[in-house]
């Protein structure tokens, strides 16, 4: 990943905070040759003009996971953040933490707002989304994250965000 500052008031767009941008193959490359020290000031100057030019801010949803603070909850929240393919049910879950099935979903309920499956499903998406920025095949993430089939995977990011894997990140510019 790379950064780039630019200086806002060269900027053609105004927004009131940040917000996605199209990557394409080209504003990729022309960070890329940012990033080099050697450029000279005239030539740095003109790539930074077109690459304003080339910004083009994008509409997508968003995939937030709020954790848990109860200790037990968070037990199991950390475990599936690092392994969201982990299929276990709640009461596995309590069996190995020490608590009953019922009390770690109140828990999920209370501290995210959010009942437990809806927020697995939430890390599950927040872990495929790299992925597939990445350019791994959706069935090969699908299955990474948890999802018996692509066809699961795909339905269950489509109720999320409104739209298939692959419509998202055309719509970002992918």
């Amino acid at each position: 990943m790379r950064t780039l500052y630019l200086d806002a008031d060269l900027c053609p767009i105004h927004w009131e905070s940040p917000c996605p941008v199209v990557a394409t193959a080209l504003l990729a490359a022309l960070i890329e040759h940012l990033s080099h020290d050697s450029l000279d000031p005239q030539h740095r100057a003109r790539a930074e003009a077109l690459i304003l030019d080339l910004l083009e801010p994008v509409e997508v949803a968003t995939i937030q996971v709020t954790m848990p603070t109860d200790e037990r909850a968070l037990d199991v929240a950390r475990a599936l953040v690092s392994h969201p393919a982990d299929q276990r049910n709640l009461a596995a879950w309590g069996r190995e933490i020490g608590a009953s099935g019922r009390t770690i979903t109140r828990a999920f309920l209370a501290d995210t707002g959010i009942p437990f499956a809806r927020w697995r499903t939430s890390v599950r998406l927040q872990a495929a989304i790299p992925l597939l920025a990445g350019g791994e095949p959706v069935a090969t993430v699908a299955g990474y994250v948890g999802y018996d089939t692509p066809s699961a995977f795909i339905a269950a990011f489509r109720r999320y965000t409104g739209v298939t894997p692959g419509s998202y990140f055309r719509a970002a510019g992918r």
